[in-house]
């Protein structure tokens, strides 16, 4: 591998995303390996029961196996316990998306932090006129406004974040202009699973029925559809924040964390090269020259 000729410079990085992107990709990796699984063994399951030629009208015990006493019957034939297991099919795509949705959520309110720790001058009007390392190395204290700053980025309708976003940051990526529609149907749809059951939150409230609600739907297409729009959403904003507010704060930041266990005794050099080994232990590939830089940049703030 040639070497890295990279070169630091503090407000242009040439990351592809933040390290709070990359989490999010690995949780939405994660998760899509038990969708997937899923799917495998559900058309698996109604594969082997064409095979034995089941009937709807049979005991689903002749074909599956329950963990219930001998003689007993979960369901009163294969129709109803299909039609429990579709339904839980739907109450999976369901919470998948919540969970989809709660990733997004923390990822937000991660990487909104990430920019606003870095170029706190943005909050005055005054992007990149006082750079976040230089707080952090003196002490200073998290900004007070911080917290509701995320809190009108992450929480309430979708039009309120973005007008949020647009007063703090001057402007958005494309992206949630474009999808504030979607984003809309998500958040609600998010609302209902978690707090509903899965049924529309108002309609849940009426204390004048005994019957239970009939159950929100997605799609598989659906939930691929929103998965998408989520995805895109983050990467985009990832992309804004990370060119004009974070830089390459992240590996600064990281310096300053581990800055009191580094030897002042030796060159600047030395701590460079130790620098990149503790980099390399996460994936970061920044050679010499970009350690050096970063360190240099650091200790003279």
């Amino acid at each position: 591998m040639s070497k890295s000729l990279k070169q630091f410079n503090r407000w242009k990085t040439e990351m592809k995303s933040t390290w709070a992107f990359q989490v999010f990709n690995k949780y939405n990796d994660e998760l899509n390996n038990m969708i997937w699984a899923d799917k495998a063994a559900r058309l698996f399951v109604y594969k082997i029961l064409g095979n034995n030629k089941a009937k709807w009208m049979d005991k689903a015990s002749a074909h599956l196996k329950f963990d219930v006493p001998a003689g007993e019957e979960v369901f009163k034939n294969l129709k109803e316990w299909s039609d429990s297991y579709n339904q839980f099919h739907k109450w999976n795509n369901l919470n998948s998306l919540m969970a989809i949705s709660a990733n997004f959520e923390t990822y937000l309110s991660t990487v909104i932090t990430l920019a606003l720790e870095s170029d706190p001058g943005v909050l005055f009007q005054s992007s990149k006129s006082i750079d976040g390392i230089e707080i952090l190395k003196n002490g200073g204290r998290k900004n007070i406004f911080i917290e509701d700053v995320i809190t009108s980025i992450t929480k309430g309708d979708w039009n309120a974040r973005i007008s949020a976003f647009k007063k703090i940051f001057g402007n958005t990526p494309s992206v949630l202009d474009a999808q504030r529609g979607n984003l809309e149907k998500i958040r609600i749809l998010r609302n209902n699973i978690g707090h509903a059951f899965g049924r529309d939150i108002n309609d849940s409230r009426n204390h004048e029925v005994k019957d239970i609600l009939k159950m929100e739907n997605l799609s598989d297409t659906a939930l691929k559809k929103y998965q998408h729009v989520i995805w895109s959403t983050a990467k985009d904003i990832d992309e804004y924040l990370l060119k004009n507010h974070i830089g390459e704060f992240q590996a600064v930041s990281f310096y300053h964390r581990i800055y009191n266990e580094m030897n002042m005794q030796v060159h600047p050099s030395i701590r460079a090269i130790a620098l990149k080994k503790k980099l390399g232990k996460f994936g970061d590939v920044s050679g010499k020259e970009f350690c050096k830089g970063l360190v240099a940049y650091y200790e003279n703030l």
